[in-house]
């Protein structure tokens, strides 16, 4: 079974426009970068971003860090491979999933809009 350990080392939320408010409807753009740190036998660790920037420009909100796999390795495989073009790869919807309430979080201390918890699956 793979093991999956997301560690935040990096939280930044910028509030862009005075006019922002929690109850201003928007959308959230994503960037992500997720790059090979160190690999061993059973386990894979990745750095990772992730940017997310409303529309209309009312927010940036970046987290990063870094994120760990252990387990066989087509396990480790599995979790880093998308299932198809539609979907990301388990990895990132498992990195978002622990981080999410963090960018809650940050989002209603900017008293800016929201993200929608599955931002990641729209595609799905």
């Amino acid at each position: 079974m793979l093991e999956v350990a997301v560690q935040v080392e990096r939280v930044d939320g910028t509030r862009l426009s005075d006019k922002a408010t929690e109850n201003v409807q928007s959308n959230y753009n994503l960037n992500v970068s997720l790059s090979e740190k160190d690999r061993s036998t059973d386990s894979l660790t990745l750095n990772f971003s992730l940017e997310l920037t409303s529309t209309p420009q009312m927010a940036k909100i970046t987290v990063s860090g870094n994120v760990t796999l252990k387990g066989t390795r087509e396990e480790i495989q599995s979790g880093i491979s998308a299932p198809d073009d539609t979907k990301p790869p388990v990895v990132l919807v498992t990195i978002y999933e622990r981080i999410y309430g963090l960018i809650y979080l940050v989002a209603g201390s900017l008293k800016v809009p929201h993200p929608m918890p599955n931002l990641l699956k729209k595609g799905a």
